[in-house]
């Protein structure tokens, strides 16, 4: 990779940093809040997309959007075992994007295929520690341990995540792909067990 492309991955990393923590304080305030707060940003998303169609292509647009899906998805994931509402949203978004990969356009598309990767990776790190939890633990409490540990475990793997598909577009298709994923899986999972209490 060149000095560049390692300065631009610096600087998207430190942007990604910054906006999972911003909605801590509005989490602190109200979550309903920060959920319409959310539901605003898409909302203007779309319409400013219906209106004029060409100002997806723009590096502003692009960016508005990545970082609201990215720190959506990471929030509804990380807090999904104390929220009902977010746990709900983690059933419905796989069975969401199933339904969307029906129609064979979309399941060409790129960016569909990147996000699709993304929450893929949410799915198996939720699951590496839905089983750590059971496994520690005889009941459903897990102590302020586990409840301060799930929030940072998810949010530095979905960097983790955020990161992997960033660089995966350098490398060939073939064994390189399948290497660097296979690195970024079991770095998620030793992440995972090593912060997770009693792991």
């Amino acid at each position: 990779m060149k000095k560049n492309e390692i300065k631009r991955l610096l600087l998207l990393s430190l942007t990604s940093i910054i906006v999972l923590v911003i909605p801590i304080f509005i989490f602190e305030i109200s979550i309903p809040f920060m959920l319409s707060l959310w539901m605003t940003g898409l909302t203007m998303l779309i319409l400013i997309k219906r209106k004029n169609p060409e100002v997806v292509e723009t590096p502003r647009y692009q960016l508005v959007e990545k970082f609201l899906y990215f720190q959506i998805i990471n929030w509804i994931f990380g807090f999904s075992l104390f929220i009902e509402l977010f746990l709900l949203a983690v059933i419905v978004l796989p069975l969401v994007m199933i339904v969307l990969a029906l129609k064979k356009e979309r399941r060409e598309n790129p960016k569909f295929i990147k996000w699709s990767k993304y929450i893929g990776f949410h799915i198996f790190n939720f699951i590496v520690l839905f089983v750590l939890a059971t496994i520690n633990v005889g009941d459903s409490y897990i102590g302020i341990e586990g409840v301060m540990a799930i929030p940072v475990i998810l949010f530095v793997n979905g960097c983790n995540a955020a990161f992997y598909l960033t660089i995966e577009s350098k490398f060939p298709t073939g064994k390189w792909r399948f290497v660097i994923l296979a690195v970024a899986l079991v770095t998620m999972a030793t992440l995972t067990i090593n912060m997770f209490p009693g792991g």
